[in-house]
């Protein structure tokens, strides 16, 4: 059976599935973006440890530290969904409570399969009394699959 204008049944018929198929495909794109390519929520503990250091999360990242409250206990950072191959930057304030300046260490439990945490704090000295931003640098190696990623611990802490 022909339609008006020329165009067979079946070929309409077709055309519908075609359409509907591709505004399904359209609805999944916008409301699942990037759910198959980001490593998931990650959590990390932000331990100071040793010479009296503590620390204190700091939201954004500014040339001085003030007004935080610190702690002697762990922070905990929220990473966020990070893709394979990219990096996420954290920022905390470090405070030597003691009077002796210490050479500061950042370390991670972060499997090096999964990626690497570094800072470029790593080996200043913080004088006795002082303050210091650290940036804390996740980067996330390109063979990590899809998928939430363990939670792992960073010290910051004075080098021994």
């Amino acid at each position: 059976m022909t339609l008006r204008g020329g165009i067979s049944t079946a070929l309409a018929a077709v055309l519908v599935v075609v359409i509907v198929v591709a505004a399904g495909a359209a609805v999944f794109l916008v409301f699942y973006p990037s759910s198959v390519t980001t490593t998931g929520q990650s959590t990390s503990s932000v331990v100071s440890s040793a010479a009296n250091l503590v620390a204190a999360i700091q939201p954004t990242p500014q040339t001085a530290c003030g007004g935080q409250t610190f702690s002697s206990s762990s922070l905990t950072i929220n990473w966020g969904n990070l893709a394979p191959s990219t990096e996420g930057i954290q920022y905390v304030c470090l405070e030597n409570t003691g009077t002796t300046p210490v050479t500061l260490a950042v370390t991670s439990t972060l499997s090096p399969s999964i990626g690497r945490v570094a800072s470029p704090q790593a080996g200043s000295i913080l004088n006795g009394r002082g303050i210091i931003q650290v940036e804390l640098d996740l980067w996330i190696s390109s063979s990590v699959q899809p998928g939430p990623i363990s939670a792992f611990t960073i010290t910051v802490g004075a080098k021994s």
